[in-house]
């Protein structure tokens, strides 16, 4: 079976008090720490080892509240639009084009301190499965 989802056939969810989220496949059954709260349909439960695939949006001066995922870590790829992300203690600008990658536990927070939309797409990755396997 092919799945196929456009991002315009999907409700988007407030993400982390202030993003918009397209929630577009997820694992089947996956309520991963730290995740947004969002329905998505049987038919795109379809993933084994990432647990998500968002499309976002973050409007100029707004941040998503730093907030961390015990079991999964996450990497965005920038589409358009420029900021910073602070992870830990570190703190870098971004702007489109740019792949960050997020590690399990880490406190992170993404703001847009551009004149446009930041949009981008966000991945999760269980880590929690991973890692029992290997103790």
């Amino acid at each position: 079976m092919v799945i196929v989802r456009n991002w315009r056939a999907v409700r988007p969810t407030i993400a982390h008090e202030s993003g918009l989220d397209w929630r577009l496949l997820s694992m089947k059954g996956a309520r991963t720490d730290g995740d947004i709260d969002v329905e998505v349909e049987p038919e795109y439960q379809c993933l084994s080892s990432i647990t998500y695939v968002s499309l976002a949006r973050l409007q100029p001066s707004l941040s998503y509240e730093s907030h961390s995922h015990k079991d999964h870590e996450e990497v965005y790829y920038i589409i358009s639009g420029k900021g910073s992300i602070k992870i830990g203690n570190d703190a870098a600008k971004f702007r489109d084009g740019d792949v960050i990658h997020i590690p399990e536990k880490t406190l992170h927070s993404i703001t847009n301190d551009g004149d446009e939309m930041v949009e981008f797409i966000a991945f999760g990755g269980l880590t929690e499965r991973v890692n029992n396997r290997n103790e």
